[in-house]
């Protein structure tokens, strides 16, 4: 709550007492019954739980004609991270992150780059799709087999299947690991 916010409830609940001050004292001299006093009192009490409520209003109609312009500072070049190894696998936002900053665009360009790229392996896999230093992913199909039950120790057949490969390429393998010389 602002300030100024604070200091027009204070008034406004000082110019409610100041009106309601004179009505009691003429109360108490005219009706010198004390059933009416009591009476009257209730309906003092509802008048000052309904009060706030058009405080709130007036509040919301001083805020909206106060709205202060806010000023825009020019954003600095962003910071290009560097390319490292991290210490456990990386996450979908860390790495939108990491290609954000080396490209230099936002991060919903960089994640709609990286979905696209994905939605394209996983379309043109049967076909073979190759992305260049990493990998192929590619399809096969397993012939059936006989295989045997860990639990019980009974043959059972294994049905053939399609399955997806991927096959990481040379340069990446090399990468991770160098040969030795």
């Amino acid at each position: 709550m602002t300030f100024k916010k604070s200091l027009t409830i204070i008034g406004l609940n000082m110019a409610k007492a100041k009106k309601a001050a004179p009505k009691k004292a003429a109360a108490k001299k005219a009706a010198p019954k004390k059933a009416v006093a009591k009476k009257a009192a209730p309906k003092k009490a509802v008048a000052k739980k309904a009060a706030p409520k058009k405080a709130v209003a007036k509040k919301k109609v001083v805020a909206k004609k106060a709205a202060p312009k806010k000023v825009v500072a020019k954003k600095a070049a962003p910071k290009v991270p560097k390319l490292k190894a991290a210490s456990k696998p990386m996450t979908k936002g860390e790495i939108v992150d990491v290609l954000a900053g080396r490209l230099g665009t936002t991060k919903k360009v960089a994640t709609q780059f990286l979905e696209d790229l994905v939605t394209l392996a996983h379309l043109n896999a049967k076909k073979g799709f190759t992305i260049p230093g990493l990998g192929k992913i590619s399809t096969a199909t397993r012939k059936a087999r006989k295989g045997r039950n860990p639990q019980t120790g009974a043959a059972i057949k294994i049905p053939a299947k399609k399955v997806v490969k991927f096959k990481v390429a040379k340069a990446a393998q090399d990468a991770v690991f160098p040969p030795k010389k």
